[in-house]
């Protein structure tokens, strides 16, 4: 397993936090306090006290549990930053808690007459293992930092562990089995004069490290509190093992409350700052939420602002198509116009220039039923006549130059019903159909128009419009209704958009099949006037039936 922390990131944990001026105040006052403690107790270390056998095992416990704990935090954080002095310190904090188990078990008269394991030496040597133990793991803490992280994390913890285990295991059979080999340094519940080198070499050790932490800044928020916790040590070892005078007495127990108080500092501290960074996080992410909806909210009005701009675009390209026919035919009768009084032939131009005005009124038309289409207003909807407003679109749509050569083949169904329709937009539908036939079939040797109507089997007025060109792609069939998707080299790709979004408000659909005569088939179905819609409808559109 490998991990590598980002700076940045590596600044929320207390071995990498650098120690603000607050982290000093603090640690000073507990420091002062823990030597104030020590001071006054120092004169009644030799009172003695009576002897509280559930002492024992409850401050065992609870110094097995908190050093597990601590523990258990430093070897999270070694495997997030990977750091050499973190595994080393987490190692020490193990070895602590671990090496009180065989100290609760070895200890005089705690369970019996006869300690579980060793005898009536083991217990002051596993202490004097366990004091000095764990101010080494801090020496390794000190020298270590600044080190190069370990890459194999889980590799590392695992051997730390193993480590930690061999060594407890190692000490307690040091002090069980070899038990005649070391030095006599309790007499009963009282000490030996051997004690006080004993007693020297792990203060002497603890001060080692003490000093290393000192000397070796910048310090870490980490680093403050191991300071004050080697205090307590010190604080600790002197007030149960050199200032009193055996078990049982207040040293004896007031050392072991500092014992505690040392094993707890760095703990407490980890979860106070484990806390702050949490609520730091829980802030952090706060704000990253208002921003990210703030900023939702701006993305959420530019696309507003680009789907309006898109909706304007298709409607005026959707005008441009669609007012295109109707200019394109006023076109036609005006330079019929002009050919006639070229000629002479002034009584026929007022019907050329009759049926110009009516293509500008119908131009009118156009674009109001398109901005109704458009702003999804309710269509005026009449009873027409099927073959009659099949025939008027395709007389406009076959008008011009380009269309001769057309041939329409028109298949009318007999007594078809009429149909409720806003005529306008269905001979725009039309109109666009013929028309795109007609230039589909620009390029064939045969051009064939077939228009049909006929009655469907739901009862529908159905309509097709057939070609004899080339068909359509299978890639444009796919998007065949999609805006802008043409195969017009001048085209805008909005004309099926709109005949498919016309005939749908209509309540009918529209299709494309095969044709026969091997080009593409448009299919789009009509809603059928009622019995009780065509007595109810204008007098105008009924005569239509």
């Amino acid at each position: 397993m490998t991990w590598e922390q980002p700076s940045a990131e590596r600044s929320v944990f207390l071995s990498s936090l650098p120690a603000s001026a607050r982290d000093w105040r603090l640690a000073r006052w507990v420091a002062s306090v823990l030597l104030g403690a020590f001071l006054l107790c120092a004169p009644f270390a030799q009172v003695k006290l009576p002897e509280v056998w559930a002492f024992i095992p409850s401050y065992q416990g609870a110094y097995l549990v908190i050093d597990l704990i601590t523990a258990i935090l430093l070897f999270a954080q070694f495997a997030i930053l990977g750091t050499v002095s973190l595994l080393v310190l987490a190692s020490g904090y193990l070895f602590n808690g671990l090496i009180s188990i065989p100290h609760a078990l070895s200890f005089p008269r705690l369970f019996g007459p006869v300690p579980l394991i060793g005898g009536p030496q083991t217990t002051a040597w596993l202490y004097m293992i366990w004091h000095a133990g764990f101010p080494l793991a801090v020496i390794g803490y000190s020298l270590a930092r600044g080190s190069r992280s370990i890459r194999y994390v889980g590799v590392s913890v695992a051997a730390g562990i193993a480590v930690v285990i061999a060594c407890t295991v190692g000490a307690t059979l040091l002090v069980t089995a070899g038990h005649h080999l070391l030095p006599q340094i309790m007499r009963g519940d009282g000490y030996t004069p051997v004690l006080p080198i004993a007693t020297g070499t792990v203060c002497t050790i603890t001060l080692v490290a003490l000093l290393l932490l000192w000397k070796r800044p910048p310090y870490s928020v980490l680093d403050v509190w191991l300071m004050v916790a080697m205090s307590a040590w010190l604080f600790d070892i002197g007030l149960s093992a050199v200032l009193n005078a055996g078990r049982f007495d207040f040293g004896f127990y007031a050392g072991r409350l500092y014992g505690l108080l040392a094993a707890g500092l760095v703990l407490l501290i980890l979860l106070i700052e484990t806390g702050a960074v949490y609520a730091r996080l829980a802030q952090s992410f706060a704000i990253e939420t208002r921003r990210q909806e703030q900023r939702l909210h701006e993305v959420q009005a530019e696309l507003i602002h680009v789907s309006r701009l898109t909706e304007l675009g298709q409607m005026v390209s959707a005008l441009a198509h669609e007012v295109n026919q109707p200019l394109t035919a006023i076109g036609s009768y005006v330079r019929a116009s002009r050919r006639l009084l070229l000629v002479g032939a002034t009584e026929k131009c007022d019907e050329a220039l009759q049926k110009a005005s009516d293509q500008v009124t119908r131009a009118s038309q156009v674009i109001q039923r398109l901005r109704q289409f458009v702003k999804k207003a309710d269509a005026q909807r009449e009873a027409e006549d099927v073959r009659q407003t099949v025939e008027e679109a395709a007389a406009l749509a076959l008008l011009g130059p380009e269309r001769h050569g057309v041939y329409l083949a028109a298949d009318y169904a007999p007594d078809l019903p009429p149909v409720l329709i806003d005529k306008v937009q269905i001979q725009q539908v039309l109109l666009n159909l013929i028309r795109n036939a007609v230039e589909a079939m620009r390029d064939s040797r045969r051009r064939k128009l077939t228009i049909k109507t006929m009655l469907s089997v739901d009862g529908l007025v159905e309509i097709s419009v057939a070609d004899s060109g080339p068909g359509l792609p299978e890639q444009v069939r796919e998007k065949l209704f999609q805006p802008f998707i043409t195969t017009k080299p001048s085209g805008m790709g909005v004309g099926l958009s709109i005949c498919h979004g016309i005939i749908e408000a209509h309540g009918g659909r529209l299709w494309l099949t095969e044709s026969p005569e091997g080009g593409a088939d448009f299919h789009f179905t009509l809603p059928v006037l009622a019995e009780r819609e065509l007595a109810s409808a204008p007098l105008s559109s009924r005569t239509l039936a």
